[in-house]
Parts: structure tokens; sequence; C-alpha cells
């Protein structure tokens, strides 16, 4: 087996890897599994190749699907921090084009000493302008409200609760 064989082994199992990993099943069971499907296409790909043998396994995610029953106790950490880390990326989008938009009202008003001001949507943020004898000085403070949201989107997305309303069903039957 070569180097892109392995790789494509590899990428299949780390796809199938994660899939299982959204759908909820712990670590060891997920470590079974991986074992399993890189010897499975370990014997593939000597028949057929790695191409055809990963190309055969059709959707990692489907496979995932049929290979877990949902875990009701476990927290999804990893979608969890997939929801948030996209959610931080865009609300700090958000709030650098509206520093921009900021920065463009400033200039515009073409003031002689620096101004200062604070983006509405986003409380703790803070911005100045200062005009300068080579173009400008721009210092921009990013508020809280952009980590907040990534924050929130991790708890309400991974559902932390979950070890602890379940756990507290089980000692009481």
């Amino acid at each position: 087996m070569n180097v892109l064989d392995r790789a494509r082994i590899m990428g299949a199992t780390l796809s199938y890897d994660l899939w299982l990993d959204f759908a909820g099943l712990p670590g060891r069971r997920r470590r079974d599994l991986r074992r399993e499907l890189r010897a499975n296409l370990g014997d593939a790909t000597a028949r057929v190749g790695s191409r055809n043998a990963v190309r055969g396994l059709g959707s990692t995610r489907v496979m995932a699907a049929a290979a877990s029953a949902p875990d009701p106790t476990r927290p999804r950490w990893t979608v969890g921090f997939t929801v948030g880390m996209c959610l931080l990326g865009l609300s700090l989008l958000a709030e650098g084009l509206a520093a921009l938009s900021w920065l463009d009202g400033a200039m515009a008003a073409t003031p002689e000493s620096p101004a200062s001001g604070a983006l509405t949507f986003f409380p703790g943020s803070s911005l100045t302008y200062a005009p300068s004898a080579s173009g400008f000085l721009l210092s921009v403070d990013f508020g809280w409200a952009c980590l907040a949201v990534g924050l929130i989107a991790f708890v309400l997305a991974a559902r932390p609760w979950r070890l602890f309303s379940y756990g507290a069903v089980s000692q009481s039957q």
C-alpha cells in the first residue's frame, strides 16, 4: 500500500469518525468502528485499489447514521464547537463590516481632531479615527458581543445539560 492509498483510507476514516461524533457515539465505540472500517478498507484496497474501495463505501454520513443509535445522555461537543466557531466568525465579520461603515462616516465628516464612537449593535466596542499627515489612524476594540454569541451558540448546540438531566433520571429509577 502506497502513501496515496493510506491518505485515501485516512480521509474516509476521519470523515466517518466525524459523522459518528456528530451522531453522538462515545469515543470507545467510535474507535472500534474506525478500526473496523480501516481494516475493511485495507482488504478492499488490496483487491480493487484504494480509489474504488473508498468510492464503494458511499456516504460516510449515511454509514455513521446506520451504525449508531443516538445516546440521549451524551452532549455533542463537536457540534457545539463547530456551530459556536461559525457564529463567532460570522459575528466578527459583521462587526468588522460595521466598523468599516463607521470609518467611512468618520472620514466623510473630515474631522480636524480625532473622533471616537461605538457600534450600536456590538456592546463594548469602541472605535477611534485620527487624521494624520500620511492618511489616518484607526483603532478598533471589538466588544464582548461576538464572544457571547459564539459561547451561547456553543452551549445551545452542545447541550451540556444532558449530562445532568439524564443522570438524575437514571438514578431515581
